[in-house]
C-alpha cells in the first residue's frame, strides 16, 4: 500500500513537471527573439460610452514589434488568405476576438513554458479578402 502511494506520488509529479517543462511546440519564427509589448487587447469596438472615453483618455499605443513585422511581410491590401496560412503553418489558433465585432479575425499562439512568448495577431479583410487592418502583439508571463 506504501510502494502504491508512494508510486502515484512519483508518477504526479514527474507528469507535473514534463507538462510545466517537457515538449511543447517550439516557438514560432515569426516570434522569435520579438520584444515583449505586453498585452494590449484585441482591435474590438468600445462596448459601452465608458469604455470609448477609457480608451480616449490612453491614445493610440505605439505599434508593437510584431505589427511592424507583420506589415513588412502583409501590408495593407495583400492577401489575407496567405497571413492566415503563414500563422496556421506555425501553430497558430485561429479564433473569434471580438463578440460585438465579426468582421475582426484573430489567431493565437500560447506557450506552455513559462517565461516564453504568447502571441496574438488581429486582422480586417475587405470582401476581396485582401488587408484592410492588421495588428499584433508578444506578450510573455513574468
Amino acid at each position: 500500500m506504501k510502494v502504491a502511494a508512494v508510486l502515484l506520488t512519483l508518477f504526479a509529479l514527474v507528469g507535473a513537471a514534463f507538462w510545466l517543462f517537457g515538449a511543447s511546440a517550439s516557438t514560432p519564427a515569426l516570434i522569435a527573439g520579438l520584444p515583449d509589448d505586453g498585452m494590449r487587447g484585441a482591435p474590438c469596438p468600445a462596448r459601452t460610452i465608458a469604455e470609448e472615453k477609457a480608451w480616449l483618455k490612453h491614445g493610440v499605443p505605439p505599434p508593437a514589434a510584431l505589427a511592424r513585422k507583420l506589415r513588412q511581410n502583409f501590408p495593407l491590401g495583400s492577401d489575407a488568405g496567405a497571413l492566415e496560412a503563414l500563422l496556421t503553418a506555425q501553430g497558430f489558433e485561429l479564433f473569434p476576438p471580438c463578440p460585438n465585432d465579426e468582421s475582426v479575425f484573430g489567431a493565437r499562439w500560447l506557450s506552455r513554458r513559462w517565461g516564453e512568448p504568447d502571441a496574438y495577431v488581429f486582422w480586417r479583410a475587405d470582401d476581396a479578402g485582401k488587408l484592410t487592418f492588421l495588428d499584433g502583439q508578444v506578450s510573455r508571463t513574468p
